[in-house]
């Protein structure tokens, strides 16, 4: 006799049309938090004064990144581009993956403070989210991942891998 998977058994469990409604609003919603968060970095923003006041076991390595043009660049078309995935459901899997990324950077630079109130705070919660988004697909619910892989799983296997 097999034993049910994790998986077979939430599947079992789960009201679909319920699910992929939640699931696509979580990924839009996100999309749009974090297009938002780089729109609003346009004109002279620097995260400078974010890194400059880092704590905890790697504080030194975040201030020594204050004041690059290249950190202060890569976080915002990083947050725009990441979210605009999001939003399309297009490439869920690599915004998943340096989205969660870049949150626990952002969790890692101001750790003492963020751990004020237990371990957790909302950037791990993110990074969460994202890797759930990465993992289940989420890009194949209302997105382009899903028009997308069927036509690649016939020519490129590698490519498959971005696109769910």
């Amino acid at each position: 006799m097999r034993s049910k998977t994790a998986f077979k058994t939430f599947s079992d469990a789960t009201n679909e049309v319920w699910f992929c409604c939640a699931l696509v609003l979580t990924r839009v919603t996100l999309g749009v938090l974090f297009f938002t968060a780089g729109i609003a970095k346009f004109g002279g923003w620097s995260a400078a004064g974010y890194l400059n006041s880092a704590t905890g076991p790697l504080a030194s390595f975040f201030q020594s990144l204050a004041g690059s043009l290249l950190v202060d660049q890569l976080n915002l078309w990083g947050l725009i581009l990441i979210g605009l995935a999001l939003i399309i459901g297009l490439m869920v899997r690599p915004a998943g993956f340096f989205g969660a990324l870049m949150m626990t950077l952002y969790y890692l630079a101001q750790f003492e403070q963020n751990t004020a109130h237990g371990y957790i705070d909302e950037h791990i919660i993110y990074a969460l989210v994202l890797i759930l988004l990465m993992a289940g697909g989420a890009g194949h619910v209302f997105g382009l991942d899903g028009l997308i892989s069927g036509n690649l799983r016939k020519k490129k296997k590698l490519l498959t891998i971005f696109f769910g």
